[in-house]
C-alpha cells in the first residue's frame, strides 16, 4: 500500500519553500551519546569493523601521545547536544512546508573539518541548519534536489572540534523506478572467492605506535587496502548499535511503539505504510528489500555514513597514532547492497606546508568486486615532522570553512 505522503514530488514552489530555510538553526533530537566514555568509543569503532587499538585498549593507548583512548574521527557525527532548543516562531514561519515530504532522500556525502580529538569524559554541543540548495539533473532519477546542511561541533572548553557539511539528493520514487539505472544482482560467493577475502583480511596493516613523519612520504605512495564485507544485515545493525543514527538523519527514524508513534504524528512521512498496512520505518530501505524496490533499487543498502567511516579507516589505519585526519571530503556514487564486498583504497597525492601544518593529500575510493568505485574522496593529513615535531592542536579554523555558523569559533581558532 502507498500513500500520497509516501510518493511525494519535487515541485517548484516546494524547491521555492525550502530554500527559506536556509540559515535557520534547527534543533536536534538528542545525540546517540551526550558524553564521550571508554566503551562508547569502542562500541563506535567496532561498529564498522575497526580494529586499531588507539580506540579500544586503555593500556596500548596510554603509552602514546595521547596518554589514554581517543575516539576515531567519525565518532563526532554521533555526538552533539543541540544548542538550538525550538526554533523562534518567526523563524519557523519563514520556514513553513518546504520539506519535500514523500520525497526519497539519499546520503551522497560528507565534507568533514577536523579540529580536535575526541576524549573520554568529552562533551559537545551542535549547531545545526540548512546551508544551501540546489537544483540538479540526476541520471538516476531524472531532476533531484540537492540540500547541504552544516553541523557545527563544539567540545565543552568552547572549542571548535569539527564542522560538517552534509549532501542529501532528494529524488522521486517513481521516477528512480522508471530508469532503474542501478539494476543488478545480488552476488554470490564461492567458497575459493571467500577464502580470498579472509585472505585479505588477513592482510590489514595498523601503522600504529611507529610515527609516519612527514619527510618520509612520498607523492605516489600506496596506502594498504582496508577490505570490508560481504555486506550484510548484521552488518548494518550492527553500526547503528554503535553510531545510532548521525546527521542528518533523524533518530526517532529507527524507534518503535510509544517513541514512533508520537514521533510519526508530527512526521507521517517517516514512517510509511508497509504493503500490509501499518507503518515502519523509511530507514528501513537499509534492511528491508521490499522498501529498497519501492525506492527503485534492487535489495537494501547500506548506511551512507557507514561507507565513509570505512573510507576514514584505511586513513587511520595508515597515518598511524600521531597523525590527525584534517579533511575528509568523501562523495557515495554508487549503492553498496546486501551481498557487495569493499576495498578501501588510498593514494598520496601532494605533501605541502601550510600555516604550520605539514599536510599529506590523499586520493581515496571504495572498490566493489564488480570492480566498481561505489565512493570515493580527498583527505587532508597532519603527520609529525622530523623538522617541526608533532602536530599541534586544535587546529585553526580557516576562511570558508564554516557557512553558517561564524559566531561560534572562538578568536583563538581562527586562522588567516
Amino acid at each position: 500500500m502507498t500513500s500520497s505522503v509516501d510518493e511525494g514530488r519535487i515541485t517548484d514552489e516546494g524547491i521555492a519553500a525550502l530554500r527559506h530555510r536556509i540559515g535557520v538553526e534547527i534543533p536536534r533530537e538528542p545525540p546517540w551519546y551526550s558524553v564521550a566514555t571508554e566503551d562508547a568509543i569502542r562500541n563506535f569503532a567496532e561498529g564498522y569493523g575497526d580494529i586499531n587499538p588507539l580506540w579500544s585498549d586503555p593500556d596500548y593507548a596510554r603509552q602514546t601521545r595521547w596518554q589514554g583512548v581517543i575516539a576515531p574521527p567519525m565518532f563526532m557525527l554521533s555526538m552533539g547536544i543541540s544548542e538550538a532548543k525550538e526554533i523562534p516562531e518567526e523563524l519557523r514561519r519563514r520556514g513553513a512546508g518546504g520539506g519535500l515530504p514523500g520525497v526519497h532522500a539519499f546520503y551522497s556525502g560528507d565534507d568533514i573539518k577536523f579540529y580536535q580529538v575526541i576524549r573520554p569524559g568529552d562533551r559537545l554541543t551542535l549547531r545545526y541548519a540548512l546551508a544551501d540548495v540546489q537544483v540538479k539533473e540526476s541520471a538516476f532519477a531524472g531532476r533531484s534536489v540537492h540540500e547541504i546542511y552544516e553541523a557545527l561541533y563544539r567540545n565543552q572548553r568552547g572549542e571548535v572540534v569539527g564542522v560538517c557539511h552534509h549532501l542529501i539528493i532528494r529524488t522521486e520514487r517513481s521516477a528512480a523506478r522508471q530508469r532503474g539505472k542501478y539494476q543488478i544482482e545480488v552476488q554470490r560467493y564461492s567458497n575459493e572467492e571467500m577464502q580470498r577475502i579472509y585472505e585479505w583480511y588477513d592482510r590489514e596493516e595498523i601503522r600504529g605506535s611507529v610515527p609516519r613523519f612527514w619527510e618520509d612520504v612520498a607523492v605516489g605512495d600506496e596506502l594498504v587496502p582496508v577490505i570490508k564485507g560481504p555486506y550484510t544485515h548484521t552488518s548494518g545493525l550492527r553500526y547503528l548499535m554503535g553510531a545510532g543514527m548521525p546527521p542528518p538523519a533523524a533518530r526517532y527514524w529507527v524507534h518503535t511503539h510509544s517513541v514512533m508513534h508520537r514521533y510519526r504524528k508530527k512526521h507521517p512521512g517517516a514512517y510509511p505504510l508497509t504493503p500490509e498496512g501499518f507503518p515502519d520505518s523509511v530507514a528501513r530501505v537499509h534492511w528491508d528489500h521490499e522498501l529498497a524496490r519501492r525506492a527503485g533499487l534492487p535489495a537494501y543498502y547500506d548506511f551512507g555514513a557507514e561507507r565513509i567511516a570505512w573510507l576514514a579507516h584505511v586513513v587511520t589505519n595508515w597515518m598511524g597514532d600521531d597523525g590527525f585526519l584534517r579533511r575528509l571530503k568523501a562523495r557515495v556514487i554508487r549503492f553498496n547492497y546486501y551481498g557487495d564486498t569493499h576495498w578501501l583504497k588510498g593514494k598520496v597525492t601532494d605533501k605541502t606546508i601550510v600555516d604550520g601544518e605539514y599536510r599529506v593529500e590523499l586520493a581515496l575510493r571504495a572498490e566493489n568486486q564488480r570492480g566498481e568505485c561505489t565512493a570515493e574522496g580527498e583527505a587532508t593529513v597532519l603527520l609529525p615532522s622530523r623538522a617541526a615535531g608533532p602536530v599541534s592542536l586544535p587546529a585553526k579554523v580557516r576562511p570558508g570553512e564554516v557557512l553558517v555558523f561564524h559566531d561560534s569559533v572562538p578568536e583563538h581558532q581562527k586562522g588567516g
